[in-house]
């Protein structure tokens, strides 16, 4: 009764923060933490109850990333296979290995594991403050494109590379060659696996003329992928990127055809629906992590919170670095689409990078992975270092988010990227 009582009140608490931020035009993102945190300070109705891996899981991380992945156009992926699809897996094996290891210097004698699992969630970014705030009408197609397109790549690495760590919980570092065949396994046999999910549940959907079946058909998906990746012993995430792409790839067909997946009723009654999704699970995972720090600092007894600060301050630093490194090569790759300038001509390479290195803070996926490390060991021991990640990438993900409000308007005035390529 106390988890349904507790997952109810989330609802409200987050519609209701939502609601506030639109009012006083204040960044959601940082309005649904302080909701969380605030929300353990006050008496009230919402009971003390630590956040379940499972529903995180289950029940969050599924529906959410298969609402970006699904609404992908197919030629967003061919334009920007290379700064999209391939740089959003470079930055996440590039930041996972750069800041786990980093962790391991800045917090000694912290479980190898513990250090894994701050880097995964580390590794994941998106542009969610150009999102909240409108600046992404002012980027440059290629640079929107390339954001867009890394939902094909980093949360399947991301989430698998989590879900691994979640396993090697209470044992020793499992080795790289474990890691590489893991998620092999997961980008080849998921996806496989959810493409053809994806194709039997387009076919289905065309047979159907009902907009309330087909709108449930879109949001079973995600939770059908989600269980066909756990059938066949791999990460949910493979299943449901292929799944997701599959079902963008057949609406985009369905342009050029006539033979619809869906009724135009459907679309539009499946397109609110997602949209309202998104918006109510960001916001739960922002609200439960704010509920989460509190107990997180507290349980990090061995780890004063300033050693937990700096080391989430020195991560940030160390995820731009690498990734306004990665960038800089992409963009002065010779197979890079030049990015304009308001001023006329085109925008260095180099200030390029800056902007997408900037843009790009830590992922709401960054919070799911902190949130779904496990409590307690196979032998049901307390996992201890638990609380040091669950507060180093709290503190990491809502302190670049502020920092980026403040700091990413002016870095667009700087850069001063032209919108002329938007036309197609």
């Amino acid at each position: 009764m106390a988890e349904t009582r507790f997952v109810a009140l989330v609802i409200v608490a987050v519609a209701l923060l939502l609601a506030l931020a639109r009012l006083t035009r204040t960044p959601p993102s940082i309005i649904w933490f302080a909701g969380g945190l605030a929300s353990v300070l006050l008496p009230g109705p919402i009971p003390t109850l630590r956040v379940d891996p499972l529903i995180v899981l289950g029940l969050i991380l599924p529906p959410l990333l298969y609402a970006g992945v699904s609404s992908l156009p197919p030629s967003l992926l061919q334009r920007a296979a290379w700064r999209g699809v391939a740089m959003g897996a470079a930055w996440t094996l590039a930041l996972t290995a750069a800041c786990g290891y980093a962790a391991h210097l800045l917090l000694p004698g912290l479980d190898p594991v513990a250090c894994m699992a701050i880097g995964v969630a580390a590794a994941v970014a998106e542009p969610r403050v150009l999102a909240e705030s409108g600046l992404d009408k002012r980027m440059p197609q290629a640079i929107s494109d390339a954001f867009s397109a890394q939902l094909a790549s980093a949360p399947l690495l991301g989430v698998s590379l989590s879900i691994f760590t979640a396993r090697s919980v209470g044992g020793p570092f499992p080795g790289l060659p474990a890691i590489a065949a893991t998620l092999a396994y997961d980008t080849v046999i998921g996806t496989a696996a959810g493409i053809a999910l994806g194709y039997a549940f387009a076919t289905l959907r065309r047979r159907l003329n009902a907009p309330q079946a087909e709108t449930a058909l879109s949001l079973a998906t995600p939770f059908a992928a989600s269980a066909l990746g756990e059938w066949i012993g791999a990460s949910p995430i493979g299943p449901l990127i292929g799944a997701g792409l599959v079902i963008a790839w057949c609406h985009a067909q369905d342009e050029r055809t006539g033979l619809c997946i869906a009724s135009p009723a459907s679309r539009q009654l499946t397109s609110d629906l997602w949209k309202a999704l998104d918006a109510i699970l960001t916001g739960a995972l922002f609200f439960l992590m704010g509920r989460a720090l509190p107990e997180a600092l507290a349980g990090a007894k061995s780890l004063p919170w300033t050693t937990l600060a700096t080391t989430a301050l020195a991560l940030m630093i160390l995820c731009w670095a690498v990734q306004f490194a990665l960038s800089w090569a992409a963009l002065a790759h010779p197979a890079s689409p030049r990015i304009p300038c308001a001023d006329g001509g085109c925008i260095p390479p180099w200030r390029g990078a800056a902007l997408m290195a900037g843009s790009a803070g830590r992922s709401v996926v960054a919070l799911a992975v902190a949130l779904a490390v496990p409590i307690t060991t196979p032998d049901g021991e307390p996992y201890l270092a638990r609380d040091a990640v669950v507060a180093v990438v709290a503190l990491m993900v809502v302190a670049a988010a502020a920092l980026q409000w403040v700091g990413v308007p002016g870095l667009v005035r700087w850069v001063r990227p032209g919108v002329e390529e938007r036309a197609g």
